[in-house]
């Protein structure tokens, strides 16, 4: 059952509240997470690999919960990733070594997944394609505003005993915020229930991931999308280490790092005007390169003006490729598959940040910190130029 026209407007907007939440959530708590696996004794080598189990489990999972949703279990998938956005932050807080604290992330990043996967799907399940576009950069809008609200308010906390920053005690208010979450749930649910597909009457509609990745105009989307976030999370999990490096303090890191969330909410805010003006791919390819050149400078100007800057530029491309993306592939499949698409997008999302985390952290070993930095920004830079080269085609 869809919403009544007087209901929409109020699930859509719990809709975006949870995802305000939920993302202000992820994104303080991963930066403090850095900074937990520092206390503990972990080295840019762990670093990397806590950044690479966050997506493991979202990565082996992703199409499945897509399969769940087409099905019509978006809502309660969105409760289960609710709960999981409160108790690994909990978990994070009190664990006394690395592997209690793996756990915390691998649980977290799977609630990232559920609650990802159900507010997206639950757009085009809603609204007509006519509206996909505005919807998406709603949504998309509240995850920057999120990340905004997050990253400051997790350092601030950090800091604010004075001497050296609080990790747990910021890690325990991030739990109390992010139980929020559940309050906007529960307006989520004004939509009404959408009509349950049993497994075998799904089966006839299904289309196999193989066949969904040939769709034309799949795979450049997914490569786009994979190589941003892939950079966002390299860079939230690598800056506090550059900070260290070049004598930043937690709140300095945290405002640079919630500067490029900002970036993103103003791109976001445009983002239709833009698109009209310069055309979707090419407005996707530019951003892509343009934040891959930005990237790659970050361990190069690492004065707090020059890391201003850049990371400014990149937040603002970052907030345009991801909307770009998501419009893209929720309009190449048929609703029986909408989701699953939407999952596999995800996957990809997640394969990269599995891979080239893992890669990442084994070449610090030999090249230092900085080559994270130099890997992502080429393949922002590689995005780009495959984007560039479908240019001709149209959405």
């Amino acid at each position: 059952m869809q919403a009544t026209p007087s209901s929409s407007r109020a699930w859509f907007t719990g809709l975006v509240v949870h995802t305000v939440l939920a993302h202000a959530t992820y994104n303080g708590v991963r930066v403090l997470i850095s900074y937990r696996t520092l206390e503990l004794g972990g080295t840019g080598v762990v670093l990397g690999l806590m950044t690479a189990c966050y997506s493991l489990v979202p990565l082996l999972t992703a199409l499945f919960v897509g399969r769940l949703v087409d099905r019509g279990y978006a809502t309660a998938v969105l409760w289960v990733g609710t709960v999981l956005s409160i108790l690994p932050v909990a978990l994070a807080a009190i664990a006394p070594n690395l592997g209690v604290l793996l756990v915390a992330t691998m649980s977290l990043g799977f609630g990232q997944l559920l609650t990802t996967v159900a507010s997206q799907a639950l757009i085009p399940q809603s609204f007509p394609a006519s509206r996909l576009t505005a919807k998406f950069g709603h949504l998309t809008l509240g995850v920057s505003i999120g990340q905004t609200i997050g990253l400051p308010l997790a350092g601030m906390i950090a800091d604010a005993t004075g001497g050296s920053p609080h990790i747990v005690g910021a890690l325990w208010f991030m739990t109390a915020f992010s139980s929020l979450t559940l309050i906007a749930a529960v307006i989520v649910m004004l939509r009404g229930r959408t009509p349950h597909v049993s497994r075998a009457e799904a089966a006839g509609s299904v289309r196999t991931p193989w066949a969904l990745l040939r769709i034309r105009g799949m795979k450049p989307a997914i490569l786009a999308s994979m190589a941003t976030l892939a950079a966002v999370d390299l860079m939230t999990a690598y800056l506090p280490l550059i900070g260290q490096e070049n004598g930043l303090s937690v709140t300095t890191v945290t405002w640079l790092l919630a500067l490029r969330t900002f970036a993103a909410v103003i791109s976001r805010m445009i983002i239709g005007m833009l698109a009209r003006r310069w055309g979707s791919l090419s407005l996707l390819w530019t951003a892509s390169a343009t934040a891959g050149i930005c990237v790659i400078l970050i361990p190069v100007l690492t004065q707090t003006w020059s890391l201003a800057i850049l990371l400014a530029i990149a937040g603002f491309c970052f907030g345009l490729t991801q909307p770009l993306t998501m419009t893209w592939v929720s309009t190449l499949s048929d609703p029986a598959n909408r989701a699953a698409v939407l999952s596999i997008r995800l996957a990809g999302n997640r394969l990269s940040q599995v891979a080239i985390p893992s890669i990442a952290s084994v070449l610090t070993i030999i090249a230092g910190s900085g080559v994270v930095f130099t890997i992502s920004g080429a393949l922002l830079l590689l995005a780009g130029g495959v984007t560039w080269r479908n240019s001709h085609e149209k959405w």
